[in-house]
């Protein structure tokens, strides 16, 4: 799938290659080889080629990348949902934010995560397809879906079931993206979510040398103080005196 006016293909050209049936319009602007079969991986693919920056415009993170490292908790429910995190100004095409095959998209700024954080991005390869798109890894994953996700929800079986099966993530990647993470509220909720999971890989984590900002915050409404990290959470999250 390409956007037209990339890849060498002008719109005239595209219009032309769609009219003798090699091409076939997804959209406003897009097209793609007509016996090519219509995914979200593909349109995700096609936005990150035709960007020529050395960092993704956008790319899949949070739970979906999650889920695409073997992850999921959770089998969804109803329709799919594509988490995609992006640059502050980044947008959905409308050919993508229009198209019903694509399923649910929902875009998210990096928020407080900058894009080049080292240890931030890996490749995928879709099942049966000859391209890989950039996602983020599991470490950075974490943590983009905590900062996404309403004090309300930061306890929820659904976040904290998933950590729960997050034995293997890096300390060494986990500490870079913490350091250079502008976000006192994500931090804190991951420190405090992955000392209650008890991974081998939170006692190689260093919060002393992490900025987690002065004062005390709320994370929860009715929840009591953890005096570890400075936090209102609910009682079974509190540090072991």
């Amino acid at each position: 799938m390409n956007e037209a006016g990339s890849h060498d293909v002008t719109t005239d050209q595209a219009r032309k290659l769609a009219g003798s049936g090699w091409l076939k319009r997804v959209g406003h602007g897009a097209y793609c080889q007509a016996w090519e079969p219509l995914t979200w991986e593909s349109a995700v693919f096609a936005l990150q080629a035709s960007d020529d920056t050395e960092m993704p415009p956008l790319w899949p993170g949070g739970q979906t990348a999650l889920a695409l490292h073997g992850f999921a908790h959770y089998m969804p429910m109803g329709e799919r949902t594509t988490h995609l995190y992006g640059k502050e100004a980044a947008r959905l095409p409308r050919w993508l934010s229009d198209a019903d095959w694509a399923g649910r998209m929902v875009l998210h700024s990096e928020k407080g995560l900058p894009v080049q954080l080292p240890g931030s991005f890996t490749d995928y390869a879709p099942d049966g397809r000859a391209f890989s798109l950039q996602v983020s890894t599991p470490e950075r994953a974490v943590l983009e879906w905590i900062a996404v996700t309403p004090n309300a929800l930061l306890f929820s079986s659904e976040l904290v079931d998933t950590f729960g099966g997050l034995n293997t993530l890096r300390p060494r990647r986990l500490q870079a993206l913490l350091e250079g993470c502008r976000s006192v509220r994500t931090k804190r909720a991951f420190l405090v979510l992955a000392r209650h999971a008890g991974h081998a890989w939170y006692g190689g984590l260093e919060p002393r040398r992490l900025d987690l900002g002065k004062g005390k915050r709320q994370l929860c409404q009715g929840g009591k103080l953890d005096r570890e990290y400075h936090v209102t959470v609910p009682e079974a999250f509190l540090h072991a005196d």
